[in-house]
């Protein structure tokens, strides 16, 4: 999807930068590439015999724009009802259900030894 939606599918014309290049390089030995890629990218592009060859070059031309359309509406208005509402609950211990005072200490007791 970047290489469809985004102009990096540009890269895929390195080659052709590549070879232009050296068909630059066999017109005049001593230019460099800095030389090559201003004289193709920062100066004015002139029309010359290898102008088709110089707009075949990566980042030259755009060949995909994507229009995207969005349809933005007034979000619909709604009202919130700030009413907050507090549940309490409340716990009955019912003193019936506790144990008595005594009945806990009858269950803990010491160890005992039984003799047979």
């Amino acid at each position: 999807m970047v290489l469809t939606q985004t102009e990096l599918h540009q890269l895929f014309k390195l080659p052709i930068l590549v070879e232009h290049f050296k068909e630059h390089q066999a017109l005049n030995r001593d230019i460099t590439v800095l030389y090559f890629l201003k004289e193709h990218y920062i100066c004015h592009t002139e029309i010359d015999n290898d102008y088709q060859r110089d707009m075949q070059l990566p980042f030259k031309t755009t060949d995909f724009v994507n229009a995207i359309a969005i349809a933005c509406e007034e979000p619909a208005e709604f009202d919130l009802d700030h009413h907050v509402e507090f549940i309490t609950r409340e716990f009955n211990v019912l003193e019936t259900w506790l144990p008595r005072k005594g009945a806990l200490q009858s269950i803990f007791q010491p160890p005992r030894t039984y003799m047979i």
